[in-house]
């Protein structure tokens, strides 16, 4: 299996498909051109990752449908649904695809499906080579997308059942490690809020940063232009990137992220899909505030129970309690629970 990325796999809750997608490692950090290419290859770059995007076919895939084609394979394979089949590397994309579609908000039929034939045979043919060197290790792979395609894009009178084997694509092995390795999960209901690619990007980009991030980062727009944007200007990839934030904002207003003159700075941020150590981080961290709020019986040693709360309960305090050095009517345990009285005071009068 490829394995060009060093952090640990994001294991999130079994939520039901609809809420909780994935896209692949490699596509949380650099992206795919934003419009049409003369160039047949383009090369993104973030650190030492440098990623080549070769055109085998017509031309370089752009624009919205390849990322999200990707992000539907992502899922498919990530969640085991019976639309793949690993023994023969066949996705099917009969109406669970276009299902996907609609949720996302992305309208299908035949005048979409002939913006989206294209972007997507160009994306099936797409040559993807990776590298991760270091100054100690060198770590490469190159491998095209699909080795095999049939989609009747436009027969209306085709069956689309789930599963039907009218529209498939057969990926290469090397393909499907490189969506395996590492994936990030990520909103649907967010993904298909956000309408241009550059704002999916930034979103799927934050979403991976937030997991791991502990400390405030600066990134300079020579980075981010490396990294997103080097098909276009400076000037205009830092007005498409300002605007895309914005757009990511008004959908993930938790991403504490400000565009400077020379840096764009992160902050720490609330992930925008918890991970399950997340989730029971939070679970527990509810409980406790349970049992601080709810009451419950506490040991004091050498005196007895008491029933109080967390925050209620002192040590101090109850022991006055039992030896009676304050008032029933000023004990906060009497006062708190009428189970406290019959032992108010009940050591009043013993040595010992």
């Amino acid at each position: 299996m490829i394995t060009l990325s060093n952090s640990k796999e994001l294991d999130v809750p079994g939520e039901p498909f609809g809420t909780t997608a994935f896209i692949s490692y490699i596509m949380s950090q650099v992206s795919l051109p934003y419009r049409r290419q003369t160039a047949k290859e383009i090369v993104r770059q973030r650190g030492n990752l440098v990623v080549k995007y070769v055109a085998t076919g017509k031309a370089l895939p752009y624009g919205k449908y390849p990322r999200l084609m990707e992000m539907y394979a992502c899922t498919m394979i990530k969640r085991g649904d019976p639309s793949f089949h690993t023994d023969t590397r066949i996705l099917d994309l009969g109406s669970s695809f276009r299902d996907f579609l609609k949720m996302l908000n992305v309208p299908v039929g035949g005048r979409q499906l002939r913006t989206i034939k294209p972007q997507l045979e160009n994306y099936f043919a797409t040559a993807i080579a990776i590298s991760n060197n270091t100054s100690r290790e060198t770590e490469m792979a190159g491998f095209t997308i699909a080795t095999k395609v049939h989609i009747e894009w436009l027969d209306d009178k085709a069956p689309i059942g789930r599963g039907v084997a009218h529209n498939w694509v057969r990926f290469s092995q090397e393909y499907i490690d490189y969506l395996k390795d590492k994936p990030v999960p990520v909103d649907l209901p967010t993904v298909a809020k956000l309408s241009s690619p550059m704002a999916l990007d930034i979103y799927w980009w934050l979403t991976k940063r937030y997991y791991k991030m502990h400390d405030r980062v600066d990134i300079t727009w020579k980075q981010l232009y490396d990294q997103f944007g080097s098909d276009s200007e400076m000037k205009k990839f830092k007005q498409n990137f300002k605007k895309a934030v914005d757009s990511v904002l008004a959908v993930y207003p938790q991403a504490r992220i400000t565009c400077g003159r020379n840096y764009v700075t992160l902050w720490p941020s609330e992930v925008s899909v918890p991970t399950v150590s997340q989730v029971r981080r939070v679970e527990k961290s509810a409980e406790q505030r349970r049992e601080a709020e709810e009451g419950h019986w506490t040991s004091v040693a050498g005196y007895g129970d008491v029933f109080t709360t967390t925050e209620l309960f002192d040590v101090t305090a109850a022991r006055d309690h039992f030896d009676g050095t304050v008032d029933a009517g000023e004990c906060r345990f009497c006062r708190y629970d009428a189970r406290n009285r019959e032992h108010h005071a009940r050591n009043a009068g013993t040595l010992f």
